[in-house]
């Protein structure tokens, strides 16, 4: 583990894999937000930006080349809230291939930033170098237009907003979730990926299926609370 800045962490995952935390205030307070660095023969592949302005991603860029001395090639980005989005303008100044879904890149042009190339609906599987990438939108949770990233080569799953950390206690910011829908959603997911051994949320620490199953039983939690306040 080591530092870009103060506001920046990087952690390995595996050989190939490292974990980018960016600590941003929003509120009064403090939160953390995780992303992916992904090393390949073609060049490093970004799973969603930094949080917060733009310089924060450029940070980020310039430790990657630092330490991999390779380019920034391909960025996907899971959704379209500031926390996954914020920094894609240091990656399209950087003239880096960024994708999302249809639904991701409408509704980040209406949140006021550019959009990403629209093309995971139509090809979710994406071969960089020696390194395979899967996108897949499994439903409404999170947010209208969440999607997870699965690495079949590391067995790494990032789950980024749509899955909660053990740590967890709550679903968080619900502002655009479908709360209603989003335990279909994560069984989509665990009956998609089961051999699947590091899952890793778009806040706090990784870890195993478990993560899952701590998801549903947060929407669960959240599901008897809300009808017990209308009893």
């Amino acid at each position: 583990m080591f530092e870009t800045g103060k506001s920046i962490v990087l952690t390995k995952v595996n050989d190939k894999v490292w974990l980018h935390t960016s600590y941003h205030e929003w509120n009064g307070i403090t939160y953390d937000h995780n992303g992916l660095i992904v090393s390949t023969s073609k060049g490093v592949v970004l799973i969603d930006t930094a949080w917060g302005d733009t310089q924060k991603t450029e940070e980020l860029l310039q430790m990657i080349k630092k330490h991999w001395k390779k380019d920034g090639v391909l960025a996907l980005i899971t959704h379209a809230h500031d926390d996954s989005n914020s920094g894609i303008r240091a990656l399209l100044h950087q003239k880096i291939d960024v994708r999302s879904t249809h639904l991701t890149a409408k509704l980040a042009k209406e949140y006021g930033y550019p959009s990403p190339n629209p093309t995971l609906d139509e090809k979710p599987v994406i071969k960089v170098g020696d390194t395979i990438l899967e996108a897949y939108y499994p439903g409404e949770g999170h947010s209208t237009d969440n999607i997870t990233v699965w690495l079949p080569q590391s067995k790494i799953l990032f789950g980024g907003c749509f899955v909660k950390a053990l740590g967890a206690q709550d679903l968080g910011n619900l502002a655009d979730a479908n709360v209603e829908q989003w335990d279909d959603s994560v069984q989509k997911v665990i009956e998609k990926y089961p051999q699947v051994e590091t899952v890793v949320p778009g806040h706090g620490n990784t870890g195993g299926k478990n993560l899952l199953d701590h998801t549903m039983e947060l929407i669960k939690q959240h599901s008897q609370e809300q009808e017990a306040a209308l009893k």
